[in-house]
């Protein structure tokens, strides 16, 4: 670095500075105060009207009145839907729910056993489909894996899945000699 350079940088340097205090000067008094919170409500934004009455005729026209049976079975069906519409994870089995209310976790009862019981069940039994891309490996496995118990006690299940067919060693070569 030579001096031409160092002054260069000695001369924004202090321009910097100056910048700083005539802006600190300018908005000294603001600085003090808390900013003023805004008193207007954002506006939401509404839909428009729907006369539900005059669409239900107009369908009911179109189709033929329904039969209470149908209209019972839809509401039911308009019930339920909500519920399982946001949650992305199947019910859970009215057996296990029980486990919830008998007891407490203090007493190895309630939520201890509920969460337990929870536990024993994969992802993919809990869940529709995959929730993050790291659940895509291995989804589903208990369809395509046959666990079986060995005849002799031992299991060659590192060998299968890991070695080669042919061995460990490959066949050597003519120039693998050592000289």
């Amino acid at each position: 670095m030579d001096t031409q350079l160092q002054n260069f940088w000695k001369e924004s340097i202090t321009k910097e500075d100056l910048l700083r205090l005539c802006w600190l000067r300018r908005f000294k008094g603001d600085l003090s105060k808390p900013p003023a919170r805004e008193t207007k409500r954002k506006r939401v934004p509404t839909l428009p009207h729907i006369d539900v009455q005059t669409q239900e005729a107009a369908v009911q026209e179109k189709e033929g009145s329904p039969s209470e049976e149908e209209k019972q079975k839809d509401s039911i069906a308009e019930e339920q839907a909500p519920a399982m519409a946001l949650s992305d994870m199947r019910p859970v089995t009215p057996e296990v729910r029980a486990l919830l209310y008998d007891g407490f976790s203090k007493e190895d009862k309630g939520r201890y056993l509920y969460l337990k019981a929870r536990m024993k069940k994969g992802p993919s039994e809990k869940y529709e489909y995959p929730l993050t891309s790291s659940w895509n490996y291995g989804w589903k496995i208990e369809d395509d894996v046959e666990y079986k118990k060995p005849g002799f006690g031992r299991s060659a299940l590192v060998e299968t899945a890991f070695y080669r067919r042919n061995g460990i060693f490959s066949k050597p070569e003519a120039n693998d000699a050592m000289n």
